[in-house]
């Protein structure tokens, strides 16, 4: 126990030496201070402690749809934008030197030398790599719970769920640096390969989308145009029960339209069948970032009755009496994508997630047992 302590103290300290830690712990705290510095009062929205303000009739002091705008700034824009990318790419920058210094300079020889399995010590260095970002998450959630319980009296531990959420997203990246450092002992080789790794995952999860959404489109675009030729079909039997040739022409004129774009819509359907299904079993063994991320987005709008989707459309705004806006087929498609994306259950998110993750240490961590230093 001593041995392991020792080794993951010493990851720690070199992480710790590294100037970008200081850097990306000033730049947490510096996004945190811009966070609380978005306020409400009773006319509107003020921002930089004041120094800006936005009149708003709907978003104000104590308004329902205060606390889903700064929530919603916290989990979809600050969280996915600095944590899930700018914070995530200075964090590999600082540990993708940990397998490749360890390996490289003559340290491992020195640890292997004391009475610790190799699994144990592989384990213990990446822990200390998690360790890295688990630390940062922390300081930077601890500061964004008391701006929101300070700003809306948002005193939500729901919160607190971007430190596993964050440290399991940024695992599913370090478990390939890891693999590639082990390889290579190189600390750029093992960076550009996690990086090439994230970027592929972005590519898959868009076309996955992408893809998606067409097929919704069409899917819709058929049912709609299904109740449409069956009502045009109805008029010409009609016309012909009543002998009425005009209206039976008439009624095969405008027949035909529809029913030429029902044949395309079926055919798009059909034409995008094999490559979401390529594209779909891709995404299926790869992890979810995204997602993961995601989860702590529902979360914080679990008991809203308004979401950040809504308040951003402008349908928050809308009356209850007013009547609904009849939507085209490609807002059905984005509705029924978001639909399913919420539908999607945290416990297959994370566990296929993990299981890739498992996989690829168990590689790296059986190499790391069997090759000579």
């Amino acid at each position: 126990m001593t041995a392991i302590l020792a080794i993951l103290r010493e990851s720690w300290l070199s992480l710790r030496a590294e100037k970008l830690f200081k850097v990306v712990m000033g730049l947490n705290i510096l996004v945190i201070v811009g966070f609380a510095s978005i306020g409400f009062d009773k006319t509107g929205v003020t921002i930089f402690f004041g120094l800006s303000h936005i009149e708003s009739e709907f978003v104000f002091a104590g308004s329902p749809l205060a606390r889903t705008l700064y929530m919603g700034i916290y989990s979809a824009f600050i969280v996915n934008i600095w944590l899930a990318w700018a914070a995530s790419i200075l964090a590999l920058v600082s540990t993708s030197s940990i397998f490749p210094s360890f390996l490289s300079q003559g340290a491992v020889e020195l640890v292997l030398s004391r009475p610790t399995r190799r699994s144990t010590i592989f384990l213990v260095k990446y822990c200390g790599g998690l360790l890295f970002v688990m630390l940062q998450v922390s300081v930077f959630t601890v500061g964004a719970f008391f701006a929101a319980g300070w700003r809306v009296g948002e005193w939500d531990p729901a919160i607190f769920l971007a430190i596993p959420l964050i440290t399991l997203f940024y695992s599913y990246l370090f478990c390939i640096n890891a693999l590639a450092g082990i390889l290579t002992r190189s600390t750029l080789v093992a960076l550009l390969v996690t990086l090439l790794f994230w970027f592929s995952t972005f590519g898959i999860r868009t076309a996955d989308d992408i893809l998606t959404r067409f097929t919704l489109m069409f899917e819709a675009r058929v049912e709609r145009l299904e109740k449409q030729v069956g009502n045009l079909q109805l008029e010409v039997k009609t016309a012909e029960a009543d002998g009425d040739d005009v209206a039976t022409k008439d009624a095969e004129h405008w027949l035909i339209e529809p029913e030429d774009d029902l044949a395309l819509a079926k055919q798009g359907v059909a034409q995008l069948a094999p490559w979401k299904t390529v594209i779909g079993g891709v995404r299926a063994i790869t992890p979810e970032t995204a997602r993961t991320i995601g989860l702590l987005h529902r979360a914080l709008e679990r008991d809203s009755d308004t979401t950040l989707q809504q308040l951003l459309s402008g349908d928050a705004f809308r009356d209850d009496d007013e009547s609904p806006r009849d939507l085209n087929d490609e807002q059905i498609a984005d509705q029924e994508l978001a639909k399913r994306e919420e539908n999607i259950s945290p416990w297959l998110i994370i566990g296929k997630s993990l299981i890739f993750e498992v996989v690829i240490l168990g590689i790296a961590m059986m190499i790391f047992r069997r090759r000579d230093y």
